[in-house]
């Protein structure tokens, strides 16, 4: 007779709660995060720009602000006004003008010329009357040294208390210079005259540049001068010519003068205007015991316009330094942070496909030592034969249990679930990992750079375009993927997800433009820009600053490298003045017409 033991509750329970634990281990292992990449964000620039910008910019190139040099240097020219007199003091109608310029403390230059007493006056008195910015009011000054063949005189000043000039000894043929001073057509045209000439005013300034130098002047003297193009009156006699830093390069004192021709026309020279030589200056006032503050270095100045230009290219400039750094900081740190992910990832799923698979052995062995003891057992009795008699003892019946060997079946469902669980692990992993990511991009840039350069031809996507450019039509070009450059010389910047963007602004019109090229060149948008006059002259300035563009090498790294970086830039510029919505948009779809042949 056959026993059968039924399979007791508790070992279903165990057996569902096995197969719970599996799942629950399988979940577990599906929602290991794949790769934890921090998201790499543009922090904010402005809290190191200043210090990339130091970085960049090497202080002994600082342009100097001219606007404020000239400002600050008018203020130590001055007015000079004499008072002639006659015999017994009385004062004659004459008065003698012209300008002059702060050399040293208390000490002034100005052409000897200009207070040079004429035959008929027995005396002169000298006054200066400083800029209007300085606070001070006249004051009679002395003559202390005087040079006829120079036509330089030096005055003393002692209470005048205004910062001196300084002198650059080496002007350049064709540098720009200011001319400063007090010419008397501009007083005769703001009506001007008597005592209002000795009230503070300002200096009348003209620009231009150095002709020509010269080692004798107009007179026939062997003094260096140099000829220049900034306008000159009577009345600028002395004052001083400067460059765009405000020093002294020379003391203007000749232009030429009209003449009367054989024909009986006048002659009027445009553009001859002489001054005494800086060098020959610093002569004179070394031989009056005079020290000057001499600069020895060339200028190199801007405007204030010009610098806030250049200003705020540097800074946007600058702020995609700082941020392209930061976003190279956390690309490494991501990647640090991804190789850690990739080996944790690979350590936790060794350890509980391990796990999975030592309890499904576990789950096995106890299901088989369950069976043996709950399975049926077979008895052979052995009869005694002996007959019974009054005197015998009962009989005990000796039996031998014989064991039954089970054959239990091999337990493929649990192994293939191992395997099932491995597998799918795995599979997840890899598939959220950066190894299939890196891939993926290797095999997409292999087969970009098989397609080589490819001749494009495109027409406007009219329902894609929802306001075109006006006359938009057809329009072909060469393009080559590899090194995201059309008609082989005009560069676009590659983006993350593989597509071609460049920016371009009209010098004409107050236009720029935003093109973007599919990373196949199959398709094409242009989106137009309507800029603000203002807005467009600092735009075209900035990028004019940046240099044209063309494509490098396929194998110059370096000049690879370096167009990536420009690119950079001129995107950041571009997204500073293009904020607003675009007034056109077109879209158009291409096709490839044929191969181009690749011109290095």
């Amino acid at each position: 007779m056959r026993l059968w033991a039924h399979k007791p509750l508790a070992s279903n329970i165990r057996g569902l709660s096995a197969g719970a634990l599996l799942c629950a281990l399988w979940l577990s292992l599906m929602a290991v995060p794949a790769v934890a990449t921090p998201a790499v964000t543009e922090a904010p620039a402005s809290a190191s720009t200043d210090q990339v910008l130091a970085e960049m910019v090497d202080p002994k190139f600082q342009p100097i602000n001219s606007t404020k040099a000239l400002k600050s240097s008018e203020q130590s020219v001055v007015r000079v006004l004499v008072v002639y007199r006659g015999f017994g003091g009385v004062p004659l109608d004459a008065v003698g003008m012209g300008s002059g310029f702060v050399v040293a403390p208390g000490y002034i230059v100005t052409n000897f010329h200009v207070v040079e007493a004429p035959p008929e006056a027995s005396s002169a008195e000298i006054y200066i009357v400083p800029h209007k910015d300085t606070g001070a009011g006249y004051q009679q000054v002395e003559l202390v040294k005087s040079w006829t063949e120079g036509d330089l005189a030096l005055l003393k000043a002692p209470s005048l208390k205004v910062a001196p000039l300084k002198l650059y000894l080496t002007p350049q043929k064709n540098q720009r210079i200011i001319a400063m001073g007090y010419p008397g057509v501009t007083d005769r045209l703001l009506k001007r005259g008597g005592t209002e000439l000795l009230v503070p005013a300002d200096a009348y300034v003209t620009q231009g540049s150095i002709a020509l130098f010269a080692s004798t002047n107009p007179d026939g003297g062997r003094v260096d001068t140099l000829f220049h193009t900034a306008p000159v009156n009577p009345g600028n006699s002395g004052g001083p010519l400067l460059d765009e830093c405000g020093q002294v390069v020379g003391v203007n004192t000749w232009s030429a003068a009209s003449s009367l021709s054989d024909s009986g026309d006048f002659d009027v020279p445009a553009g001859q205007y002489v001054a005494t030589h800086v060098s020959a200056l610093n002569t004179f006032l070394s031989s009056a015991g005079i020290t000057p503050q001499i600069q020895g270095e060339a200028c190199y100045a801007k405007s204030e316009d010009e610098i806030s230009k250049d200003d705020a290219l540097t800074k946007a400039l600058a702020a995609a330094a700082e941020a392209q750094r930061q976003r190279l900081e956390q690309a490494k740190k991501a990647e640090a942070a991804s190789a850690l992910m990739d080996q944790l990832q690979l350590a936790a799923l060794v350890v509980l496909s391990v796990l999975v698979l030592v309890l499904i052995v576990v789950h096995i062995r106890r299901e088989r030592e369950h069976k043996e003891k709950a399975a049926p057992t077979a008895y052979a009795p052995e009869p005694d034969t002996t007959p019974e008699s009054a005197d015998a003892k009962p009989l005990h019946l000796k039996t031998t249990p014989a064991k039954v060997r089970i054959k239990h079946p091999f337990p493929w469902g649990w192994t293939l679930l191992g395997v099932l669980v491995v597998i799918l692990a795995m599979v997840f992993v890899v598939r959220d990992s950066g190894l299939w990511a890196r891939h993926n991009a290797k095999k997409a840039a292999a087969e970009t750079a098989s397609e080589g350069l490819v001749r494009l031809a495109c027409e406007v996507d009219k329902s894609a375009s929802p306001r075109p450019l006006s006359g938009a039509g057809p329009t072909e070009f060469e393009f080559e993927a590899s090194r995201a450059c059309v008609n082989n010389r005009t560069p676009y910047e590659r983006q993350a997800d593989g597509s071609l963007l460049r920016f371009t602004v009209s010098d004409s019109e107050p236009f720029a433009a935003k093109l973007e090229l599919s990373k196949d060149g199959l398709r094409f948008k242009r989106s137009d820009y309507r800029l603000s006059p203002e807005a467009h002259q600092a735009y075209v300035s900035q990028r004019t600053a940046l240099g044209t563009l063309r494509c490098a090498s396929p194998d110059n790294t370096g000049q690879q490298a370096a167009l990536k970086d420009n690119l950079q830039k001129v995107r950041t510029l571009a997204q500073s003045y293009l904020t607003a919505q675009p007034e056109t948009q077109t879209v158009w779809r291409c096709h490839k017409t044929e191969a181009a042949k690749a011109v290095n």
